[in-house]
């Protein structure tokens, strides 16, 4: 079957096949994908867990918005975070790879998912200007 691609702004943003997204799997494109998201829609904050009021005031007014209300759209809770069998399995198996750290410690502890709008492994803390209601992506 031969992959289905989406782009946007002329970025291959999301594809299906029976193969792991490369980002999943692939540390460096993971970390090219996630700086792109960075740099274009203000993926962060960096520490989650580390007050940032200038992070948060930004995308209260990019939203319109005050910032308790703008605290609450996570990559967790978007309609884009992939957090299906097969995807943690690769990040598993990506994690693996590098034989870094133990691979469900890892997932567990940043509550990771994929981002299927900019190809990268998130973080369900942080957010970005692209966040859409209705996530997270499950089995």
């Amino acid at each position: 079957m031969k992959p289905k691609v989406i782009l946007i702004l002329n970025k291959k943003v999301s594809e299906v096949s029976e193969s792991c997204p490369t980002a999943t799997v692939d540390i460096e494109e993971n970390a090219k994908n996630r700086n792109w998201t960075i740099d274009k829609f203000g993926y962060g904050p960096l520490n989650p867990d580390a007050p940032d009021p200038g992070f948060w005031e930004e995308k209260a007014e990019l939203w319109n918005s005050d910032i308790e209300t703008v605290k609450t759209a996570r990559c967790g809770n978007c309609a884009a975070f992939d957090q299906t069998d097969k995807i943690m399995d690769c990040m598993i198996k990506g994690i693996n790879e590098t034989m870094a750290a133990d691979p469900q410690d890892v997932l567990d502890r940043a509550n990771l998912g994929y981002c299927q709008l900019f190809k990268f492994k998130c973080a369900a803390t942080r957010t970005c200007d692209a966040w859409l209601h209705g996530g997270p992506i499950r089995d």
